[in-house]
């Protein structure tokens, strides 16, 4: 480095040295002079963090119903897409999706999330809760074995036979009273009440007629028993009927052939009933981790092998038995945020929701920069304007002094006056007025020496 740049490089330290102790020394003195609405305005800071949560808990807990269902299927592939984003998904294990729903409502249980039924419950019942919208159609089976049964009302042929509907208190057994009090088929004679795997075993085993089962048909429950060739399918010849009844059913066409092309299994189309699986959270769970559940959706959805729909069909707003969350609003109306492949979740999420707060940054920044001039100016001019108030009396009191004695009193006081000029708070747009200062004090003393030689002692 030659002598020039190294004098240069000093200049500019020396320069930000001074700048800095000036900043210092001025912030100090504004701290001092604002006094109580310093610790107010960090609180307002505070609280205002504490509002925008920034960071997401480090665990999510989502309940995924019985053994073997659909949902656990969905469950490990979002615990996979958690953990590359490194958010802990804890998978919690239920006897059904209704023991699930309890376990979110529950203030003691940690469960932050599970999946529903559409037509098990509704949001008027939960107010605690939102919908992130449907994952998966869950259709509505009814398996049985033996001849195929040719009847336009199922739950009235099958009134006076065993057949199996789900647990008590859970989505298939609720599914099932439903559309059998459409039927008429009311009470509900015969039934028997198994988890889905006990009673597809039954069925196999010829212990009971039928098997009513609401489930996606990724569930190794259901995909085992389409696997066994003895197994039928009920036809629903009276679908549309049913949804009239009944608005918040789907229905689907199993194609002829489907389950084997070689035996053309089935050898008709079967067309079958279906709700719909929503996902819900606590209204008050974390931005970043709503996003990773819809997120998570969206890659399974794509990733999976559909049968009843196209590959990004889902994640979809299908139901409304639950409000949508702001954050899933915002998603089906606008998609993914592009922002979302560039950064971690829990920061694209947190800059997603702060566009608001970043567009109102940018349109007040200028009042709030003169806001901020205003606070530094209106310490530094108060504490002016008392100095010249100070001067001002002391003036007065040489113009008023009869007295050797009494000029000297004005000297003493304009001495400790130019002591405090010195330590004076000066923002730097009204550095001249410090000088108008010291001018006015040292022609105050010339007055008051000057004072002091025309009086006799």
């Amino acid at each position: 480095m030659n002598f020039h740049a190294h004098t240069q490089v000093e200049h500019l330290k020396r320069y930000l040295k001074i700048f800095f102790q000036k900043e210092k020394k001025g912030w100090l003195k504004i701290l001092l002079f604002y006094n109580i609405y310093i610790p107010i305005g960090i609180l307002c800071i505070i609280g205002l963090a504490i509002y925008i949560n920034p960071l997401p808990p480090k665990t999510a807990y989502l309940a995924i119903g019985q053994d073997g269902s659909s949902y656990q299927r969905i469950s490990n592939n979002f615990e996979e897409f958690f953990k590359k984003n490194n958010i802990k998904l804890e998978l919690i294990s239920t006897n059904g999706l209704g023991e699930g729903l309890k376990g979110l409502q529950a203030i003691e249980s940690n469960i932050n999330a599970s999946f529903l039924t559409v037509g098990f419950a509704s949001g008027k019942d939960y107010p605690d809760l939102v919908s992130l919208g449907s994952v998966q159609f869950s259709p509505i089976w009814i398996f049985y074995k033996g001849s195929e049964i040719q009847t336009n009302d199922p739950f009235h042929y099958f009134s006076n036979k065993k057949i199996s509907i789900g647990l008590p208190g859970e989505a298939t057994n609720t599914l099932y009273r439903k559309l059998s009090q459409i039927s008429d088929v009311h009470p509900v004679r015969n039934v028997i009440e198994l988890s889905h795997k006990d009673g597809a075993h039954a069925l196999q085993e010829g212990k009971i007629d039928a098997l009513f089962i609401v489930d996606g048909i990724q569930s190794e429950t259901v995909k085992g028993l389409l696997k066994d060739t003895k197994i039928k399918i009920m036809n629903f010849s009276l679908a549309d009927a049913y949804i009239k009844k009944l608005p918040l059913l789907q229905k689907l066409t199993i194609p002829k052939g489907s389950r084997s092309i070689e035996k053309v299994e089935p050898p008709h189309d079967i067309t079958i009933l279906a709700s719909t699986t929503n996902l819900l959270v606590e209204k008050d769970t974390h931005r970043a981790i709503q996003w990773a559940f819809l997120l998570a959706a969206k890659e399974n959805n794509r990733d999976s092998n559909a049968f009843f729909s196209s590959p990004d069909f889902f994640p979809k707003d299908i139901d409304r038995s639950f409000p949508l969350s702001p954050i899933a609003e915002r998603f089906y109306k606008n998609g993914v945020p592009s922002i979302f492949s560039y950064m971690p979740i829990w920061v694209a999420s947190l800059l997603d929701s702060m566009w608001i707060y970043i567009f109102a940054f940018f349109a007040l920044i200028i009042p709030a920069l003169k806001l901020m001039e205003g606070a530094r100016l209106y310490p530094s001019e108060e504490l002016m304007n008392k100095t010249f108030i100070n001067l001002r009396v002391l003036d007065e009191a040489i113009s008023g002094a009869t007295s050797k004695q009494e000029v000297e009193e004005v000297l003493k006081a304009a001495q400790e006056c130019e002591d405090n000029i010195a330590s004076l708070y000066i923002y730097g747009k009204n550095s001249r007025f410090y000088f108008n200062l010291r001018n006015a004090l040292s022609g105050i003393k010339r007055d008051a020496q000057a004072k002091l030689g025309s009086l006799k002692s």
